[in-house]
């Protein structure tokens, strides 16, 4: 199976929640608040590395979306939110699905996504209802990088 995925409410916009999701034959989202993405923040400003945290972020959120169905996922398209930082994105997210013991067989690309994607639908409508198929909170973030 080939999935998009798509972002609603840039990461870098800490007033503001962000949804991250996914279609195909089947769809998913995820929403993080303001107030947590704020937390994730000032955890990497206290580690030093203020300047990785929306790739690390993006990469974790990514992660977060896809791991109940990875298993049946070949081709990951990411909507192009970062433009020059993919490769970046693209090691995070391998690197994570490793510190969790698992291994991301899918082929991840990069390219425009569109508004007539189902991925887009779904992460907008989540994104204006601020209501998504699970809420992602600090502590989901911490678990799953340590």
């Amino acid at each position: 199976m080939k999935i998009e995925i798509d972002q609603s409410g840039k990461l870098e916009n800490t007033n503001k929640p962000t949804v991250l999701a996914f279609s195909n034959s089947t769809n998913h989202s995820i929403i993080i608040s303001s107030r947590d993405k704020k937390r994730i923040q000032k955890l990497f400003r206290d580690i030093g590395a203020p300047r990785i945290y929306i790739f690390k972020t993006f990469a974790v959120l990514i992660y977060i979306l896809i791991e109940n169905y990875v298993k049946n996922i070949d081709q990951i398209m990411i909507d192009r939110e970062y433009i020059g930082y993919e490769k970046m994105i693209k090691q995070y997210i391998s690197e994570i699905f490793l510190k969790n013991g698992r291994v991301l067989e899918s082929s991840i690309s990069f390219g425009q996504i569109g508004r007539k994607s189902r991925a887009h639908d779904k992460a907008i409508k989540s994104y204006r209802a601020n209501r998504a198929d699970r809420r992602i909170f600090f502590k989901d973030f911490l678990l799953t990088t340590l």
